[in-house]
């Protein structure tokens, strides 16, 4: 398997500022990100409402296929994300962890290309096997929202943040763009392209899913 890797890059950033999109407030944010060595690992540090949150994460490229693993600290919440995509997310391996407990997912295509199959398994609970309509992921902000969306919590108990405040603090970080070599996240997708998208949504949308800030790299 040949793995892709990059050159060494450095950077930092300080003093930036970000309003929450949609909320009507805005508070100081601070990002100061440094991406470490080749072969795709970084580190970030930003402020979220519920703390101070720094994350690593490491990624590994083969052809259409991906994984991204993240661990970080939110509070004193100790936070784990990890993910490996195949043939460009046809199928989809998922798992997250924090307070000794954990969350698993297989996300798939099916017959219908406009439903997605999800399995999910908190700690050793029985699975849950959920069809889902993409469109509806894909216009929601909330797993409420979704009609038979599984328990994608479980017994975890992470602090409470969303994919909307991870962009705002991470999402013009230097070293993050060089992460994901000058893509930026594919979280507003275009109209055509929703249904192809739906997988990196529901993922962004789990209880304490760090996955959001380095999507596009992984997908």
């Amino acid at each position: 398997m040949k793995l892709e890797r990059r050159d060494f890059i450095r950077s930092a950033t300080t003093g930036l500022a970000f309003g929450f999109a949609g909320c009507g407030e805005a508070w100081g944010q601070s990002s100061a990100g440094e991406l470490r060595a080749g072969s795709g690992t970084l580190y970030l540090e930003g402020r979220l409402k519920a703390g101070p949150l720094k994350l690593e994460a490491q990624d590994f490229v083969d052809r259409s296929d991906r994984a991204a693993i993240v661990r970080g600290t939110l509070a004193s919440t100790e936070l784990y994300s990890a993910m490996f995509s195949y043939q460009k997310d046809s199928t989809v391996f998922a798992l997250f962890n924090d307070n000794g407990h954990s969350t698993s997912m297989i996300l798939a295509n099916s017959d219908d290309p406009k439903i997605g199959r999800i399995v999910t398994w908190n700690d050793g609970d029985t699975p849950q096997i959920s069809s889902i309509d993409k469109s509806t992921i894909m216009e929601s902000d909330d797993l409420k929202n979704i009609v038979n969306a599984p328990d994608l919590l479980g017994k975890r108990k992470p602090p409470s943040f969303t994919w909307h405040e991870l962009e705002s603090a991470f999402g013009s970080d230097p070293a993050l763009q060089a992460f994901m070599r000058g893509r930026k996240t594919t979280h507003h997708p275009r109209e055509e392209d929703k249904l192809l998208e739906w997988a990196c949504r529901i993922l962004c949308l789990v209880p304490g899913s760090l996955l959001p800030p380095i999507w596009a790299v992984a997908s």
